[in-house]
């Protein structure tokens, strides 16, 4: 009940600064409905794919869900895992942050524009350019990631683990999956809960595994204009674990 009060309170505030903005002139109305459009697809449908990548990687990764697992016993002793608490289990978010680096679901975010001239590395770049940034290839480029192929959330505990930007503080701009700054993703602010809450009480209660004759969930991916999801939907095994 708690983690729900506090999703309502963000939702609230989120719409309260949306209503502010159009009293002042900032945004229209036509605006307001865009915007508040978009946070349901940025916070729901990018959500439920990811969701779906985390549990294909655990899937072919249990060692992963047995770490998962056994931070939330040690760490929570048996309380449920909410909003609140799961700042205090870092592997699992490095199981997010990784999900998200390796299948970024907007790979190229949302475009901008640039309403003056600008350069920018050795470039210039022409007033009023639509500016499309790369967001998976930051987060996938060999020259800055150790095997960016491979599904490893220790690299955030490891050698990333100043990589900060999901949560906000010191931005590494080879990893900004939300984008940053005063313009980045308003989904984030449900996206990371829900997250977070759902894949820990799955792992919780629940070894997720393949189908009897299956090894590995497929994991490739389906592009579109600008987004990325599983291309092909798989049967996952739940065997409920016992007490």
């Amino acid at each position: 009940m708690m983690a729900a009060n506090g999703e309502k309170h963000k939702i609230s505030c989120a719409i309260d600064h949306i209503i502010e903005a159009e009293m002042k002139g900032e945004i229209s109305e036509e605006n307001v409905l865009y915007i508040v459009e978009n946070i349901n697809v940025a916070a729901i449908e990018t959500t439920l794919w990811s969701m779906e990548w985390a549990i294909a990687e655990l899937v072919n990764h249990p060692q992963v869900q047995h770490k998962i697992r056994n931070e939330i016993t040690s760490v929570l002793k048996g309380n449920p895992i909410t909003e609140s608490n799961l700042q205090e289990l870092p592997y699992l978010q490095a199981t997010l942050k990784e999900t998200l680096r390796l299948h970024t679901p907007i790979p190229l975010l949302v475009p901008h524009m640039n309403l003056q001239e600008a350069k920018l590395g050795g470039f210039t770049i022409p007033k009023e350019s639509k500016v499309v940034v790369n967001a998976w290839w930051l987060a996938n480029n060999p020259k800055w990631w150790k095997n960016p192929q491979e599904f490893r959330p220790e690299r955030f505990l490891e050698e990333e683990c100043s990589t900060e930007a999901v949560a906000g503080g010191k931005v590494d701009f080879r990893y900004v999956p939300f984008g940053v700054g005063r313009r980045s993703c308003p989904g984030i602010i449900l996206a990371l809960p829900i997250l977070g809450v759902v894949i820990g009480k799955l792992v919780s209660n629940f070894e997720m595994t393949t189908p009897p004759g299956m090894e590995k969930i497929d994991v490739s991916g389906k592009e579109g204009q600008f987004s990325l999801h599983i291309a092909n939907h798989s049967t996952v095994v739940f065997d409920p674990i016992l007490a």
